[in-house]
Parts: C-alpha cells; sequence; structure tokens
C-alpha cells in the first residue's frame, strides 16, 4: 500500500499535471519509484500519467504502455483494485485507438477482476466500458442498460469523479436516444452537483449537453452560447474528445446557419483531432456534414470525396459484422458474471451486517 504522504503527494501530481500540462514532476517521480524499488508509487504514478496521456496528452498508444506496466506491477503486488483499474484504462486506450473487440474483452476481465477483489468502483468503470463499446455499434439500449446499472452503482459510492463521469455518459446515451426530457433532468442533477464537487472539464460537457438539446430545438443562438462556452472551456481544461465534439457541433450549427467557411474551419478542425481518436464516430459525422457543405456549394466532386471517406470508416466499423459478434460475447460472458456479482455483493452486504451486530 501507499503511505498517506505518498498518496496526497500524487493527488497534488495530477493536479499540477492537468493544469500545466507538463509531464516533468510525473516523469521524475516515476524515474524515483523505479531507481527506489517502490512499486506501489511506481504503479500509481504510472498510472496518473497515462491517465493524463490518453485525455489531456492526446497520446493512446503511450499511455497503453504506462498503464500495462501498471498492471503488471499490480498483479505482483496482489492488488487486484489497481489491476482493476489498470485493465479499464487498456480498455479505454483500445477504444481510442479504434480496437473495439479488444476493449470489450479487456473490460469483460475488469469485470472478472473487480468481482474477485470485491471493488464496487471497478464494477461501475466495467459496465459503463461495456456501454460505450455497445454505443460504437449503435446497440444504443443495450449501451443505455449497462451506463444505467454503472451509475446506479456509482451513486451509492463515496467518489464524486466517478458519479460525475457516470452521469455524463449517462446523458449522452439518453441524448443518443432523444429522451429530451430525461436528459433535461440529468442536466440538472448534474449542474447541482458541479456547484458541489467543481471540474471544469465535466462543466464543458455540460454546456455541450445543453446546447445540443437546444439546437435540436431549434433554439440556434442560445445553442450557440452554451457551445461556444463549451469551446473556450475544452480548449484550456479538456481533453481530445471534448474538443473534438464542440468542434463538430460548432460545424454543424455553422452549416445550419449557411456560415460555409466557418463550418468548413470547424469540421476541419474536428477531423484534425478526430485521427488521432479512431474509437468514436465524430470522424465519419464530419465527413457527412463536410458532403453536404460541398453540395449546397455546388462542389460535387470534394462532396464525393467526403461521401467515399465516410462510407469507408462506416464498412471499416461494420467489419466482420462486430455488432453480433458483440451481442454474442457480451451476452455469454456476462452472464455467468452477472450472477458472481449478485453473490458477490450479496456477501459484502451480509458482512456489513454481521459487523454492524
Amino acid at each position: 500500500m501507499i503511505c498517506e504522504t505518498a498518496t496526497t503527494d500524487l493527488a497534488l501530481l495530477r493536479h499540477t499535471l492537468h493544469r500545466d500540462h507538463d509531464t516533468a514532476e510525473i516523469d521524475h517521480t516515476i524515474r524515483h519509484a523505479k531507481k527506489t524499488h517502490q512499486l506501489s508509487l511506481l504503479a500509481q504514478a504510472l498510472l496518473c500519467r497515462g491517465e493524463y496521456l490518453i485525455d489531456i496528452g492526446e497520446q493512446p498508444s503511450a499511455a497503453s504502455k504506462d498503464f500495462r506496466e501498471a498492471g503488471i506491477l499490480a498483479r505482483q503486488l496482489n492488488d487486484w483494485s489497481l489491476l482493476a483499474q489498470t485493465l479499464h484504462w487498456q480498455a479505454q486506450c483500445q477504444l481510442h485507438l479504434g480496437e473495439y473487440m479488444r476493449a470489450l474483452d479487456i473490460w469483460l476481465q475488469a469485470l472478472q477482476t473487480a468481482i474477485d477483489a470485491e471493488d464496487h468502483p471497478a464494477f461501475v468503470r466495467s459496465y459503463s466500458g461495456i456501454a460505450q463499446v455497445c454505443l460504437v455499434f449503435g446497440q444504443v439500449g443495450l449501451a443505455l442498460e449497462y451506463q444505467q446499472r454503472a451509475f446506479d452503482l456509482a451513486a451509492n459510492i463515496d467518489d464524486a469523479t466517478l458519479f460525475t463521469d457516470c452521469l455524463l455518459a449517462l446523458i449522452a446515451n439518453c441524448y443518443q436516444l432523444k429522451y429530451y426530457t430525461e436528459v433535461e433532468r440529468l442536466l440538472a442533477q448534474l449542474s447541482e452537483h458541479l456547484a458541489r464537487n467543481p471540474r471544469i472539464e465535466a462543466q464543458a460537457e455540460f454546456h455541450i449537453y445543453t446546447g445540443l438539446v437546444l439546437f435540436d430545438h431549434h433554439q440556434l443562438s442560445a445553442a450557440f452560447d452554451q457551445l461556444q462556452t463549451a469551446k473556450t472551456l475544452a480548449q484550456n481544461y479538456g481533453g481530445l474528445w471534448c474538443r473534438s465534439l464542440v468542434a463538430l457541433i460548432l460545424g454543424r450549427i455553422y452549416l445550419h446557419q449557411n456560415q460555409h467557411a466557418a463550418a468548413r474551419q470547424s469540421l476541419e478542425f474536428c477531423l484534425e483531432l478526430g485521427e488521432q481518436i479512431r474509437g468514436f464516430n465524430m470522424s465519419q459525422q464530419a465527413h457527412e456534414l463536410l458532403e453536404t457543405l460541398c453540395i449546397e456549394q455546388g462542389d460535387y466532386q470534394s462532396a464525393l470525396s467526403h461521401l467515399k471517406v465516410g462510407h469507408a470508416k462506416q464498412l471499416q466499423q461494420l467489419q466482420s459484422k462486430a455488432e453480433r459478434k458483440l451481442q454474442r460475447i457480451s451476452q455469454k460472458q456476462l452472464n455467468p458474471l452477472e450472477l458472481e456479482l449478485r453473490l458477490a455483493l450479496s456477501r459484502i452486504r451480509y458482512q456489513a451486517k454481521s459487523v454492524a451486530n
């Protein structure tokens, strides 16, 4: 285990890293931990740097290396909670890189590890991760089912960051289904939560989804204001995904307003960022919008080019009928895990009652 002072130092390092966007201090901590054979500190520091690299630093491949090394250390330390956490982030890297089935496999490993460790936050991350893979393949209903499970568990865990992440994921899922009333209710809940637990990057996503709902209800001026606020926050504090999504939605708004030059600039910026996060379909959507823009400008050759690229990305995503493979794998492997999960949670609950009595 890591001593309290080291834990505090790591928390401070994480804050400094995300504020200054400079890995010098965490790099030094990693070198020192290796030199002094502080394996727990080393694993946590690698995890910290990896989280930065995959999000703000926009380097999923480098992050994956840190997470794998932290996972090896977690096994050596028999720290199954830490192992589940490293597996979650390894899966997140694979999702960013477009390796969807690999991501699913790793999240299923993380779920099994969570059961062995009786680690509730690990359950949450695994369920939420599986939901992300479902969402990629358009299985929105199945995604909502797993995301709701993650959220319900997170609501009973004293972890404000984890709860925020699950709430945002649930908002995104409900928005995909156009459950506007539920989205507005969840956004109000998120606003209250962020007032108690401020987190700037989450605030940016709050403005994104508020803007999306307003846009879909044809309140363009109000939607634009929300997205401009989100853009400012995302540029200064948000990660790659957040900035890409803002650029995509602003492109949609500009296109709707016939501001073709601004739309092109925003959508091409989304494509530039999207090359680094192949696991999400924002690039495909950007190509579709650019196709529409080119048609409106009478540039049919460019429109055809965007159509071809968009279709190629869609075909790549559906290669080998991955949706059916997803359904088959998830049901086959998750059903027994569900039973083990219920047994594990019951055991924890009964042990707690025994101690209380």
